[in-house]
Formats: structure tokens, C-alpha cells, sequence
């Protein structure tokens, strides 16, 4: 059994469901402590002059992201969905999803990870992503802190395989997952090409802007392009 994990990200990129898509669980860290570098309240889409920043406005900060309670003083979902709209609504796939993620926008939300949760099983639905995906927050004991955390969540769930973002290279600490019977691997994740708008390509962008410009053929986009040699070319599905 494979198992990933990964924080509760705000419309997540390509890589997360990249990583999601190989993995029999996905684990969502929604206990972890927010880092104000981090991107779970916070990703870019696409413009005409190059990326925007989505950010969604926080009471407050450095806490568990579960315990993370939007803004509510600030416009921020309708600024967003306008900023959405504006951009994507000339894309090629736009009216099949617009209703969808227009309702999310359209709804009052108190904490970051339950829209953040909202947007992400939108996502799976229109990936069909098979992954069966729990958070952290259900387990019944605390799973602890860095690489024991994590050896600790494959063990309460029976992994036999942790697939690890390559990132964490440098402070996993391998030697705990083969004590503990754990093949540790790494996400081999290169990005993928695919026809956009605005100019030249732009990588690293929330995963609606594939959505939105390739529509269902999203995710043969991304497992496609894993699974090929042929890295370099752009995908004209």
C-alpha cells in the first residue's frame, strides 16, 4: 500500500494531484503548524501580464492550519472569483466547471481548510482521482512531529510504500523507515506542457489552470507526461 501526505493547500498546483494519483491514501496534514511561507492560503493562476496571486486573508496565523479562521472583513472570495472568471472565462473548457467552483466562491466560509477541503474533492471529482484521502485531525492518537510523524501515520495505516515530495530529501530521515519495514521513494514529478492562454507557458500555476484549459483530458495530461520519455514536448491533446 502507498501512502502520500501533503498539507491542505489553497487550489493546489499540478503536483499535488500528481502525487495524490500514485498514491492508495493521501493523508491531509491539517494538524500541522501553519508556516506564512507557505502556500496553504495562498497560489497563482494566470494573466495576461503573467501570474496573480490568490491570497485568502487570515485572523490568524502560526496556528494549526485546522484551527486557521478566514477574514471575514474582507471581500476576498468574491475579488477572487472575479479574478477567476476574468481570466478563464475565454478558456476552452470554462462553462463545463464555472458552476462548480462559482458555488464554492458564492459560499461563506469560517475556516481556510474546510474551503481549501471544498475545492480540492471538486478537483478529485474532476480528475477522477480514485484515491481514497483522510485527514490527519481523524486519527485517534497524535501521530508526532517530523520524520517520526510521519512513519508513525504509515504504520497507523498499514503503508508499505511512504511517497515522499522530493523536497523532503534533505530532512527525512531514512534510516526510521527502513527500521520500521517503509520503502521511502520520491515523487518524480517534472511538469507538464499543455496549450494555454496568455503567451508563452507558465508553470507551477494552481491546477485550475489546466482544468480550465484542457477540461477531462486533465488527467491524462498528467499521467501521460509521467509516464513519458518525451519530456520536453507540449501536450496538444
Amino acid at each position: 500500500m502507498i501512502v502520500a501526505v501533503h498539507q491542505p493547500n489553497y487550489i493546489p498546483w499540478i503536483g499535488f494531484f500528481d502525487k495524490m494519483d500514485q498514491a492508495d491514501i493521501f493523508v491531509i496534514l491539517d494538524t500541522v503548524q501553519h508556516s506564512r511561507t507557505s502556500v496553504t492560503h495562498r497560489n497563482s493562476i494566470k494573466c495576461p501580464s503573467g501570474s496573480l496571486l490568490l491570497s485568502v486573508p487570515l485572523q490568524n496565523k502560526g496556528q494549526a492550519i485546522n484551527q486557521l479562521m478566514i477574514n471575514e472583513d474582507h471581500n476576498w472570495n468574491d475579488n477572487h472569483w472575479k479574478s477567476i472568471a476574468y481570466n478563464y472565462r475565454r478558456s476552452k473548457y470554462w462553462e463545463l466547471y464555472e458552476d462548480d467552483f462559482k458555488q464554492i466562491y458564492q459560499s461563506n466560509w469560517k475556516h481556510l481548510v474546510d474551503l481549501n477541503m471544498s475545492i480540492i474533492q471538486l478537483v478529485i471529482n474532476i480528475l477522477k482521482i480514485e484515491t481514497n484521502v483522510v485527514k490527519e485531525s481523524t486519527f485517534p492518537v497524535d501521530m508526532g512531529v517530523g520524520s517520526s510523524r510521519i512513519v508513525n501515520i504509515c504504520k497507523h495505516i498499514g503503508a508499505t510504500t511512504y511517497l515522499s515530495g522530493i523536497g523532503a530529501k534533505a530532512y527525512n530521515d531514512e534510516q526510521q523507515f527502513e527500521q520500521n519495514d517503509i520503502n521511502l521513494v520520491y515523487q518524480e514529478f517534472i511538469h507538464p506542457y499543455y496549450n494555454q492562454q496568455w503567451g508563452p507557458f507558465m508553470s507551477h500555476l494552481s491546477v485550475l489552470d489546466l482544468i480550465f484549459n484542457q477540461g477531462p483530458q486533465s488527467i491524462d495530461i498528467i499521467r501521460n507526461y509521467r509516464n513519458s520519455t518525451k519530456k520536453s514536448e507540449v501536450y496538444n491533446g
